[in-house]
C-alpha cells in the first residue's frame, strides 16, 4: 500500500466497534493481519476484524483492568498488562493464554515487545521496569530509577534504547545493553503517560526553546538524522526530543486537556495524539505544528490510538467503551 501521507481525514469514523462494558484503555493494530486488539477496564481483551467489522475473539483471563496491549513483531503473540499485577501472553493462532508473567508488586501500566521479539519490557506503579524473556517467561532484569509510578515505556526501532516516564514527570532514556540511564529529560509539569519513538531516523533542525516552538528554522536540516522521542501527559503538551543528545526539539501546545497516547506515522514525518479533549491531532514533525484535528473523535476522553499502515486505517479507543476506525488517505 502507498506509504504517502496516509493520514486520518477529519470526517466521521468509518466503523465503530461496541462490545466492551467499560472504558477502552488501549488499542493496537496487528503488524500483519487486519486485526486490532483492544483492552478495557472490564478486564477483557477483544480482537476485532477491521475489514468485516466483526468481533473476532474475546480473551478472558485478567481479573482487573487491562492497561495495555502489544503484538510481537512476527504477529503470533499478543501481550496484555493489567492492574491484577500480571502480564499475559496470548497465542494469535489459538487465542489461548500461553504464559502469565508475575513479578510486579502493583498495577502493570504498559508492556512493549523488543524488535527482536524475544524479550518484553513492562513498567508498573511499583516504580520499576522489568525485562522479560518471552520464551521462558522469566524476568531477566529489573530497572529502577523512577521515584513514582511508571506509566509509559517505549523501545527504539533498533532495540537499543528504552524510554520510560510517569508520575515523577521525568522522561528517562536507558541503554538496554547496560541497563543504565543515559538521559533524564525534564520539561513536563505533570504526570507523563505517553511515549513513542519514531519508527525511523529523521533529519531535523536542532533548534530548541522558543525559536523551535515558533517554528523558526523548521525547514533547515542541520546535522545527521536522528530517531525522535515524543512524550506527552497531563500537562496537555506534546514534547519532541533528541533522545541521544537529551535535547528538547520542540513543544506542541494544541491540546486542551490530558494527552493519553501517541503514535508516529511510518514515515516518521507525522505524529498522532489522543486526548481527554476528545480530539485526535496530527502533528507535522518537520513544520513543528498541528496539521489536522479530528474533533469529537469519541463521545468521551480518547484514551488510545494505533495506526495500521497495511489497512490504511487509524484505530482509536475511548472512555465511551468504543473502538473507532478512521480511514486514512
Amino acid at each position: 500500500r502507498r506509504a504517502g501521507r496516509l493520514l486520518p481525514a477529519d470526517q466521521p469514523a468509518e466503523a465503530v466497534f461496541k462490545g466492551h462494558r467499560e472504558a477502552v484503555t488501549c488499542v493496537r493494530a496487528h503488524p500483519i493481519f487486519g486485526f486490532v486488539a483492544s483492552g478495557s477496564d472490564d478486564t477483557m481483551v477483544k480482537v476485532w476484524d477491521v475489514e468485516s467489522g466483526q468481533l473476532h475473539r474475546t480473551l478472558k483471563g485478567h481479573t482487573k483492568a487491562v492497561t495495555h496491549v502489544d503484538f510481537n513483531p512476527r504477529g503470533d503473540l499478543l501481550a496484555s498488562s493489567s492492574s491484577d499485577l500480571t502480564i499475559k501472553l496470548w497465542s494469535i493462532q489459538t487465542f489461548a493464554c500461553v504464559k502469565t508473567l508475575a513479578g510486579h508488586d502493583h498495577t502493570v501500566s504498559c508492556v512493549a515487545f523488543l524488535p527482536s521479539g524475544d524479550q518484553l519490557v513492562s513498567c508498573s506503579r511499583d516504580q520499576t521496569i522489568k525485562v522479560w524473556d518471552v520464551g521462558t517467561g522469566y524476568c531477566n532484569r529489573t530497572l529502577s530509577a523512577h521515584s513514582e509510578w511508571v506509566r509509559a515505556i517505549a523501545v527504539s526501532p533498533d532495540g537499543a534504547m528504552l524510554a520510560s516516564a510517569g508520575n515523577d514527570q521525568v522522561v528517562m532514556v536507558w541503554s538496554l545493553a547496560s541497563g543504565e540511564v543515559t538521559q533524564e529529560l525534564r520539561e513536563h509539569e505533570h504526570f507523563v503517560q505517553a511515549l513513542a519513538f519514531s519508527p525511523k531516523a529523521l533529519a531535523l533542525s536542532t533548534a530548541t526553546g522558543k525559536e523551535a516552538e515558533e517554528g523558526a528554522g523548521a525547514a533547515a536540516v542541520e546535522g545527521s538524522e536522528i530517531v525522535l522521542l515524543a512524550s506527552a501527559g497531563r500537562d496537555s503538551v506534546v514534547c519532541l526530543w533528541n533522545p541521544v543528545a537529551g535535547s528538547l526539539l520542540f513543544v506542541v501546545r494544541d491540546h486542551a486537556n490530558w494527552v493519553n497516547d501517541l503514535c508516529f506515522h511510518p514515515t516518521a514525518k507525522y505524529l498522532m495524539s489522543a486526548s481527554d479533549d476528545r480530539t485526535v491531532k496530527v502533528i507535522d514533525v518537520s513544520r513543528r505544528r498541528c496539521l489536522r484535528t479530528i474533533e469529537d473523535a469519541h463521545g468521551h476522553f480518547v484514551t488510545s490510538l494505533s495506526l495500521s499502515p497495511q489497512l490504511g486505517k487509524l484505530m482509536t479507543g475511548g472512555v465511551d467503551k468504543e473502538v473507532h476506525v478512521w480511514e486514512c488517505r
